[in-house]
C-alpha cells in the first residue's frame, strides 16, 4: 500500500471526532504499514486494514509493545572482554573503545561471535574485512572493553509477558501477534536477542507470532504452539 494511502487513513481517523484512542489507532496502522513492507510473507494492507499474502487473506494482526525502558543494560560487551582475554595474551590488560557501525539486525548469539572474533582480529591489526567494528582505540583506563552501542536484553520472559497483555480473542480470521520493539522507548541502541527467544515455541494462541523492530525493519518470526 502506498503512503499517500495511509496518510489519507491516518486524516481520516484524524478528523473523526467519534474515535476516542485515535494516537494508538494511528500507531497500530503505521505499525501495519511497516510491518507489511518487512515481513517475508509479501504482504500487502487491504482496505479493512487487514493483511494479506498470496496464499492468505483477511489477517488481523495485533500489535503490542516490548518495552524494556527499565531493563538493565545487557553485559554482552563483558562477556566478549571475558571471552577473548585468554586469546589475546600479554594485550589482554589493555582498555579498548570500540565503535561499531550501525546494524541492520539485532544481536544473537550467533552475531556475537563475529563481533567477539573482529575484536580480536582488530586489536591485533589483522587486514580483513570488517562487519560490524568500524574503529578500535586504545585507552588508558581501566582494562576491559567499551563501546558506542547500548544494548537492551530481550529474553524469554520478555516475550511471555507481552503475550500474557495480549491475550487471544478468536474471531474467525488468521490472527498474526506482533510484539514490537522500540529503541527510542526502550532507550537503547539496539536488543539481544537470547537463544530461549528463537528457539523454544511459545503458548499464545495466535496463527503466528512475531518479534518486529520497528526502526531497522527486522522481522523475526518465532515458534509458537496453539
Amino acid at each position: 500500500m502506498e503512503a499517500a494511502t495511509i496518510e489519507r487513513w491516518i486524516s481520516v481517523i484524524e478528523d473523526n471526532d467519534f474515535i476516542i484512542d485515535k494516537d494508538k489507532r494511528i500507531e497500530n496502522l503505521i505499525n501495519l504499514w511497516k510491518f507489511s513492507g518487512c515481513c517475508s510473507y509479501d504482504a500487502h494492507v487491504t482496505d479493512e486494514a487487514l493483511l494479506s499474502t498470496a496464499t492468505q487473506s483477511n489477517i488481523q494482526v495485533t500489535f503490542t509493545d516490548m518495552c524494556l525502558k527499565a531493563s538493565p543494560k545487557s553485559n554482552y560487551i563483558r562477556n566478549i572482554y571475558s571471552a577473548i582475554t585468554p586469546v589475546l595474551n600479554n594485550k589482554s590488560d589493555g582498555a579498548y573503545y570500540i565503535e561499531q557501525h550501525e546494524q541492520k539486525n539485532n544481536f544473537t548469539a550467533t552475531s556475537l561471535l563475529q563481533l567477539e572474533e573482529e575484536i580480536i582480529n582488530a586489536i591485533q591489526g589483522k587486514l580483513v574485512t570488517y562487519n560490524q567494528v568500524k574503529k578500535i582505540t586504545k585507552l588508558h583506563a581501566t582494562p576491559g572493553i567499551y563501546t558506542n552501542v547500548v544494548v537492551k536484553d530481550c529474553n524469554r520472559n520478555d516475550i511471555i509477558n507481552a503475550i500474557q497483555r495480549t491475550p487471544f480473542t478468536a474471531d474467525g480470521n488468521t490472527q498474526w501477534l506482533v510484539l514490537v520493539l522500540d529503541r527510542l522507548v526502550s532507550q537503547c541502541d539496539s536488543f539481544y536477542i537470547s537463544d530461549d527467544v528463537l528457539h523454544p515455541p511459545f503458548t499464545s494462541g495466535y496463527d503466528k507470532l512475531f518479534l518486529f523492530d520497528f526502526y531497522k525493519g527486522e522481522v523475526l518470526e518465532l515458534s509458537t504452539c496453539l
